[in-house]
This record gives structure tokens, sequence and C-alpha cells, in this order.
């Protein structure tokens, strides 16, 4: 059964009420893709980021794919590698792009914000925006997108282990744990090559903080039509959480480590902060073991989706939809034949507000709407470690403890950076 997690102060809802059910109507838009975590639109294209590095463009009317560029000097595997990617809004006239990444400097895995150009736009040399040191190999969060603000939004893990051992994401003099954002058309630190951006003068502590109290935001999204900003906070334990932030608000604390959801978590002990902003939803272990946060549906197709928020879980292998409340949990217990479930490690947004669900395994789908079914979807037939299911997900999937066996090196063989 589903116990839904809503805001009511620190109060957690809990319903005993099993989710509606319902298929969501896949197709397959494109396959062929090795470990693809993120894709986001620009005009008539797709792109594509896989955690090895490669960038790839899809034309959405042909499907043709071209490697676009492939992100040099970064460590992937487990959950490292090529994690976000993002356009800037004026792309089309400075050809700016930007990634998160990890990489190794001097032996310390750390996370990064790069800007790379399109030379076919305008030739300019790459640059590190913002780097963090990475206490562990998990928890690297990687979302990165752009607000109506024209700001750059960062989502930070709590550098990893369990129960945030540094407790980073209660420290707002930490980066990690957090939502950052930047404004990267200026930088107000050149005498930093680590900070190459200005802080906007809205952001609420005057430094790059924007909200805090994650514990692995490994997917975000920003609602073209309101502005809020919407993020899948992966678990540790017990629950798997949606949290919101309304357009034009800031400074919340989502609550970890004290809190996971709006229970104490075991172990830890911390006073809980006053004022701790509870998830608008989530589901416990009993229905999936690591979010992967989605997007609000505002596509003119779908009317059955219309301004719902559509997510998954990666371990599961399970979509969902929730309304802008949180109200009305929908879990979309079988997928249109032949596709089945997957490991879904992100959704994506078109140019048109089409959306898509991306598979792990290569494979990139576009929703087409739902039907009522009364079927269960089957299960994954392979678990992975991205990104960071509770440990016991990971011992099933063969990685071990947390942190463990997640040091491969960049997939080899991968072109150079052009």
């Amino acid at each position: 059964m589903l116990r839904l997690l809503a805001v009511s102060g620190l109060a957690l809802a809990m319903s005993n009420a099993a989710p509606a059910s319902a298929a969501i109507s896949l197709s397959l838009f494109s396959s062929g893709y090795v470990q693809p975590v993120f894709a986001t639109g620009l005009g008539n294209t797709v792109y594509v980021a896989e955690q090895g590095g490669r960038i790839v463009a899809v034309n959405r009317s042909t499907k043709v794919q071209t490697t676009f560029f492939t992100v040099p000097n970064i460590e992937s595997g487990g959950e490292k590698g090529l994690l976000g990617l993002a356009f800037d809004p004026a792309y089309k006239s400075n050809g700016r792009f930007f990634v998160s990444v990890t990489t190794r400097v001097n032996g310390q895995l750390v996370s990064e914000i790069r800007r790379y150009t399109d030379p076919a736009i305008k030739v300019e040399a790459a640059s590190v925006l913002l780097r963090v040191n990475q206490p562990y190999d998990n928890h690297n969060g990687g979302w990165i997108g752009f607000g109506a603000d024209k700001n750059l939004y960062i989502a930070l893990g709590d550098g990893g282990s369990a129960n945030d051992p540094q407790n980073n994401a209660q420290n707002k003099a930490s980066l990690l744990g957090k939502i950052l954002r930047i404004n990267v058309a200026s930088d107000a630190f050149p005498a930093d090559p680590n900070r190459n951006y200005t802080i906007p003068a809205t952001n609420p502590f005057g430094t790059e903080v924007f909200a805090y109290g994650l514990r692995n935001p490994f997917r975000a999204s920003i609602d073209r039509t309101t502005g809020d900003l919407w993020i899948g906070d992966v678990g540790q334990g017990r629950y798997e959480e949606v949290n919101r932030i309304a357009g034009g608000t800031s400074g919340q604390n989502f609550g970890w480590r004290p809190l996971e959801g709006t229970l104490p978590t075991p172990g830890v002990g911390d006073a809980i902060p006053p004022g701790t902003v509870a998830p608008v939803s989530g589901y416990d272990h009993s229905v999936g073991q690591s979010i992967t946060g989605g997007y609000v549906y505002r596509g003119g197709r779908m009317t059955e989706l219309a301004g719902r928020y559509v997510f998954g879980d990666f371990v599961a292998g399970k979509l969902f939809s929730i309304a802008l409340d949180g109200s009305g949990f929908s879990e979309f217990t079988a997928a249109a034949s032949p596709f089945g479930g997957g490991n879904w490690s992100s959704f994506a947004e078109d140019a048109s507000r089409g959306l898509y669900v991306i598979g792990y395994d290569g494979r990139i789908f576009a929703v087409n709407g739902t039907r009522p079914v009364a079927a269960a979807l089957p299960s994954s037939a392979s678990l992975a470690a991205v990104p960071e299911p509770a440990s016991w997900a990971l011992l099933i999937a063969g990685f071990g403890m947390v942190g463990a066996a997640m040091r491969r090196r960049a997939r080899p063989g991968a072109p150079a950076a052009s």
C-alpha cells in the first residue's frame, strides 16, 4: 500500500489507499545510447547526455543521431560522469552550453560545472565555472537548468556515505546537499579559478545557496509555465521525496539529515530545524527505492496529463504522476506493449514541450498519454547503481555497500572532444 506524503506544516499525511492505476502509452523515440542519463530539447533537436561523456544530437523528425560533443577529462561509473546538460538562453548567438560532471583534481573527486562553446556558432575557450570537492563517490546530484530569470540552477547531493556524516545538507556554508543559483553572464571572482560567476542579489543567504536540506537531488526541472522548481530527492532507507519550490520563493530547508520525509532519521538524533518544509508527495520503499525526478507536462496533446508532474523510480521501473498540490497520486503499473518497465534514469522535455522518459539501457521513449489498466508493470531485469538507491537495493544490484565498486573510469573508446 502506498503511504502518501503531503505538506502540512511538519506533519506528513499518510494514506493507506493504493494509488490509482493506469497504463502509460509509450512509443520508442530513439535507441542505441550508452547509459543515457539526461536529455533536453532545442529547436528540432533532442540532445542526449551519456554518462561516459558523449552528447548525441537527435533530429526529432528523421531520428538521425550525430555526436554533438564529447566532454573530456571526466570520471564516470556508479554515480559519476556526465550528469547534467543545459544550453544558454542565448545559445543561438553565443553558442554556449554547460555541463555538470565529476572528475579528479590532484586525486580529489570534484563536481564541476563547465562551459563549452559550439564552434559552429562562436569560438571561445572552455572554462570551469564552479568546482566543489566531493568527500565520497556517491550523492553527486548533477542536474543543471536555466530558469526564466536566466540564472543557472544546480543540484548537488550531500557528499555521500550514509546519514550525511559531515552534515553538509544543513550547513549553509557548504554547497553540498543544496540547490544553487548563479549568474553565468559575469564573473565576480576574477582571482578565483573555481568561481567564474556572479551571485544573484536575490539569493536568500547572500551566497550561491538557493535551497538546502537535500540528500541526493538526482533530477529536477523548472515548470516553464509557473516557474516552480520540482526536485526528486533520492531517499536513504524509507522514503523517496518529491519537493517543490514555488516560483518566486527561495530559502527552503527540506530537512535532510535530521529528517527523511518528515520522520526523524534513525541514528542521527539531530534537533529538527524550525520551518522545515515537508515533501509535496512521495512514497515508501514498498513502492520504489530510487526516485527519478521528472517534469510538469505542459504540452497540449495529452489532456489527461495536463498540469501533472510526471516522474518515476529507477529501481522499480515504475512511472507516476501527481497533481500540482501533490494530490491524485497515480501509478502507471503497466506500460504499453512491448516496452515493459525499465531503469528510468531521467525524463526530458523537448522544445515543443513533448515529454520523454529515458531508460538507462539506451532507449528513449516518447510519452503519448495514459489509459486505465489493471495489469502490473513487469519488473526491470537489470538494476544498476545510478542514482544510488538504498544500500540494500545496491546489494541486490550486485554493487555492494554504498560507494563500493563505483570507481570505473570514463567509458573506453570515447572520441575526443572537438
